[in-house]
């Protein structure tokens, strides 16, 4: 943070800010020490679509001619000059092709290396190409889910080569191209194209036989722009000398690039994070807008007085969750974009402070994939801290097993759900705590849904029928896009044969909302669900508590910046409220419902600003059951109150 936004903030919070009369000393002592950061010379940032950035990642990844070369004569003899290409040789022919913009080579290349890659799991050559195609297909794809997942998919083979063979110059030569076209804001890996491009310009001028001169021109090139990307000025200006004494006949100089430029970016205070704001961090995490608020109020002085890294990190996190409680689209897209940027920036300036990416990891996980598409970060993010010993070491086996169940969460959010299972199977070797384990294997349970014939539900009753389809709609509304399908499908069904049940008409309408939640693009996710609201708010006739909790339940769900569905979540919760209270010996919906129905009603009551409404709802939660998640989640809020 600069000298001059340090002075700004002060200026106006001295009459507001609670906190600022007990710190004013301590800011007046320590601001006077802050000199203005050097300004960052960075290149403007394009306007480029999301779209358009991910078409363009993988446009110049061909493969060094030279390497090449040795390839074609390996695979020659001198008594048979024409001999037919082998699968690999023609694989790489169509792969080549593909980096030219041929679409059905990229398909025919990624078939081909599959296979190959199946057949010969330990050949380090074909897997590199393997997620070299792989990454093309993203390019190619329709989808932005697509996209992500592919590009992501790909990357995750070329970083396994090079992690196996750190030597391997196809390997860097092939990730290098591909991390410096992904677009940086949503897969953050300048960072390896610098050290891929790094490697081969040192092997290079050890050995100039392993690329041509005009490879090495590309590779200085690309090099040099990736430093700018990521404001290593000074990399860059070391880079661009090479280039010239390239261009000039030159010598270079191996000792330039070894030299490591000194971050002076921030003077970090020696009191750093504390406990107390740590403390205000974890309840801002777990809590409530007012909880944000409060956090807010101590980090607007906390971060005057301590500007370190971290400090300023957790103070964009807590911006970010402001935005997010909002009621304005405006703010919620702003703050969450700035956000973004400024963690970013902060992370490149900074990238071995693990604690960073620690704070990122959680941010890109909290925003909604359809909008943002920062899962991929998340992924890159974790890894790093999983590979990451010292880290681990000293945060704990608690902390390694929640990001072991991030990393799984980052990747089904990228419908990536075989590595998200491979990863959280990993998790449960490790045995973790009772709440971890518990949360693993709910959504194992919920992704190990298998379609069924629908087919086979015409025969049974009617009872039959709704007891299956309701399992469906309820599996879907947990995360299972397979269940959230064939819910759809069933309750039409069960519409068409029972046109007056209102229970068929409401699960329908529900089912029709609930396919919004695994739209693959924003225009598909409101159409659905305004399309489910519509009929939801016709197709309830009777006070039936179940379908009013079923209702009051997706209302609750829906961000109130797009849909103002508060107030009508916390009506039919009311009245879901008062028929179980009313006859519990019959209760209409089960007691695990209830307890969460009345931790919701808290939430919506506060959000509409009925404290003292939710204050007695919560204090009758934990009158229920004082040892239950949603008690022990509140618990702290009701004893402030008292």
């Amino acid at each position: 943070m600069s000298f001059r936004k340090r002075e700004d903030l002060l200026e106006s919070l001295m009459k507001t800010n609670p906190f600022m009369n007990k710190a004013k000393k301590v800011i007046n002592k320590k601001v006077a020490q802050y000199t203005q950061p050097q300004l960052n010379n960075m290149e403007a940032a394009t306007t480029k679509t999301r779209n358009q950035q991910v078409k363009e990642q993988t446009t110049s990844n061909h493969v060094p001619t030279k390497i090449k070369k040795e390839e074609d004569l390996s695979n020659k003899t001198s008594k048979n000059p024409v001999q037919s290409q082998s699968p690999l040789e023609e694989a790489i022919k169509d792969h080549d092709a593909g980096i030219k913009g041929n679409k059905l080579a990229v398909k025919k290349a990624y078939s081909s290396l599959k296979e190959l890659s199946k057949k010969q799991p330990k050949n380090l050559e074909i897997k590199a190409y393997y997620g070299s195609a792989t990454t093309l297909l993203a390019r190619d794809a329709n989808s932005v889910t697509d996209k992500m997942k592919y590009a992501l998919e790909g990357l995750k083979q070329l970083d396994e080569v090079v992690e196996t063979s750190p030597d391997l110059v196809l390997a860097r030569f092939l990730r290098g191209n591909v991390c410096y076209r992904l677009p940086e804001l949503y897969f953050q890996r300048t960072s390896t194209a610098i050290e891929d491009f790094s490697y081969l310009v040192t092997a290079f001028e050890g050995n100039s036989s392993i690329l041509s001169e005009a490879e090495y021109t590309e590779v200085l090139k690309n090099l040099v722009e990736a430093c700018k990307r990521t404001n290593q000025l000074e990399k860059a200006t070391n880079y661009q000398e090479k280039l010239k004494a390239l261009k000039h006949g030159g010598h270079f100089n191996e000792a330039e690039d070894k030299a490591k430029p000194v971050d002076n970016n921030y003077e970090v205070s020696n009191e750093g994070l504390t406990d107390e704001a740590m403390e205000y961090y974890k309840k801002a995490l777990y809590g409530d807008a007012d909880d944000v608020k409060e956090a807010l109020n101590f980090f607007d002085v906390f971060v005057l007085t301590n500007p370190s890294p971290e400090v300023e990190m957790i103070y964009i996190d807590l911006q970010s969750m402001q935005g997010r409680d909002s009621i304005n689209t405006y703010e919620m897209f702003g703050s969450a974009i700035k956000s973004m940027k400024a963690m970013d920036s902060l992370i490149n300036e900074h990238p071995s402070l693990h604690e960073l990416r620690a704070i990122r990891s959680r941010h890109c996980l909290r925003l909604p994939e359809l909008f943002f598409r920062r899962a991929a970060i998340a992924v890159s993010d974790i890894e790093t801290l999983l590979k990451a010993e010292d880290y681990l070491k000293e945060a704990g086996a608690d902390t390694h097993h929640q990001l072991l169940f991030d990393l799984g969460f980052a990747y089904e959010k990228l419908d990536m759900l075989d590595a998200a299972h491979e990863t959280w199977n990993k998790l449960l070797k490790l045995r973790p705590s009772k709440d971890i384990k518990e949360r693993v294997q709910e959504k194992l349970n919920i992704h190990s849904y298998k379609e069924i014939d629908l087919r086979t539900l015409s025969t049974v009753t009617k009872e039959k029928l709704y007891e299956a389809a309701k399992e469906m709609h309820h599996l879907g509304a947990k995360g299972s896009k397979a269940a959230a399908k064939q819910s759809l499908e069933a309750w039409e069904k069960a519409k068409d044969a029972f046109p007056d049940c209102e229970i068929a008409k409401t699960y329908y309408a529900a089912s029709v909302a609930l396919k919004g939640k695994f739209a693959s693009d924003p225009q598909e996710m409101f159409g659905e669900t305004i399309k489910g609201l519509k009929l939801l708010k016709s197709c309830i006739k009777s006070d039936d508590p179940e379908l009013k909790y079923l209702r009051g339940c997706i209302y609750m769900c829906l961000p109130e910046g797009f849909f103002h569905t508060s107030d009508k979540a916390a009506k039919d919760f009311k009245s879901v409220k008062s028929a179980y209270e009313n006859n519990r010996e019959n209760a209409p919906i089960t007691k695990e419902q209830y307890l969460k129905l009345l931790y919701d009603l808290g939430h919506l009551y506060k959000k509409t600003s009925f404290i003292d409404k939710a204050m007695k709802t919560w204090k009758t939660l934990m009158k229920e059951d004082p040892h239950s998640e949603y008690a022990r989640r509140i618990a702290h809020q009701v004893g402030e109150e008292e």
